[in-house]
């Protein structure tokens, strides 16, 4: 490869390296949403804030007992067991706040997401709810929005999707988030968020909170796709889209023509032989005559000096004149009727070779 092939694939390496760590998730300790973390990902402020203002709060896997009112599931892992407690326990009156909206506990479809992906928003209340009136406006990042379906109602709007969707059930209340980045430690104190995280899971003052702690690592649903940040995605479909179209113009290319076999070509004197068997096989006396008559006219035109496709007359004259045959017994040799017999093709066969013989040597 030379040297001036080489840069393409070098500016490409860079340009994907430089995606990467552009897009990437930031480096640090601790887990993203972990309710034990103090990096700006972690959700511990959520939980010491909770404590400070008077809330009970659990941080654990253990399911919630009759006297938890609120649970929050940042990122979910449980097994279905689980799952069938938190449902159970919601319809009997507590509320269920899911903030892993891959969550099985999610009822409600994502929208259709914009063509850049998951984007930073600033989003405002645009509902009723009484519980949430205090709030006017959240800031999430990385949002996700979803479409609630009635009864449920959607707050925090953005066209038809919403980030927040509450819906009752039972005696309690299911309230899904499009994420739960709202909830970490940098972003805690944008906005309303904080205010919506304590409206929503510390109600009023002696309330006991669930926060389930995040899986063991290994134990999660997601996958290594899913941990992928969708703007690399993105990138890496600009990519492709790139590589495709100059594949596509590098193979326009038209180069030297490729020589082909040619058939195999059949002697001349057993294609002649093959035509004679097959006239006299259909007995086709007219078709051999005029076909014999009309190379003959050919081949004395041609020798006389006259055109190809020069008329029976001229040519009888002029081959008369140079043989010294009469010329109305040259006229019926070149154009005269078809033979009768297969002796009076022979015997017309043998009279034309001899005009062009004859015509020859008289050249000579």
């Amino acid at each position: 490869m030379t040297r001036r092939g080489v840069w393409p694939w070098l500016v490409l390496a860079a340009g994907i390296v430089a995606v990467v760590v552009l897009t990437g998730p930031s480096g640090g300790g601790g887990r993203a949403l972990d309710p034990t973390s103090t990096e700006p990902g972690g959700t511990k402020a959520l939980v010491d804030a909770m404590r400070a203002l008077g809330t009970r709060v659990e941080v654990g896997q253990a399911p919630p007992d009759a006297d938890t009112d609120t649970a929050l599931v940042l990122v979910d892992g449980l097994s279905e067991a689980r799952r069938r407690a938190l449902s159970a326990w919601m319809d009997a009156g507590g509320t269920l706040v899911v903030a892993d909206r891959n969550s099985p506990l999610n009822p409600f479809r994502s929208a259709r997401p914009t063509l850049v992906g998951l984007v930073d928003r600033d989003l405002s209340r645009h509902c009723s709810v009484p519980a949430l009136a205090a709030v006017r406006r959240v800031r999430v990042p990385s949002a996700a929005l979803l479409r609630a379906r009635p009864p449920a109602v959607g707050c925090f709007t953005s066209g038809d999707g919403a980030w927040l969707v509450t819906e009752p059930h039972g005696r309690g209340n299911l309230v899904v988030l499009g994420g739960g980045q709202a909830f970490s430690n940098g972003a805690l104190g944008d906005a309303d968020n904080g205010l919506l995280a304590i409206t929503l899971l510390a109600p009023r003052e002696g309330s006991k909170a669930l926060v389930v702690s995040l899986p063991a690592p290994g134990r999660g649903r997601r996958t290594l796709t899913d941990l992928i940040s969708p703007h690399v995605w993105l990138a890496v479909l600009q990519l492709a889209v790139a590589f495709v179209l100059f594949a596509l113009w590098r193979a326009r290319r038209l180069g030297r023509p490729v020589l082909e076999a040619l058939p195999v070509e059949i002697p001349g004197s057993e294609l002649v032989a093959a035509v004679g068997r097959l006239l006299q096989r259909a007995r086709g006396r007219d078709r051999a005559a005029a076909l014999m008559r009309d190379g003959t006219r050919r081949s004395l035109a041609q020798r006389l000096g006259l055109p190809p496709g020069a008329p029976v007359d001229d040519v009888a004259v002029a081959a008369a004149e140079r043989s010294g045959r009469d010329l109305e017994d040259v006229r019926s040799l070149l154009g005269g009727p078809p033979p009768a017999s297969e002796r009076e093709l022979v015997e017309l066969a043998r009279q034309t070779e001899s005009l062009s013989r004859e015509v020859v040597g008289a050249d000579e």
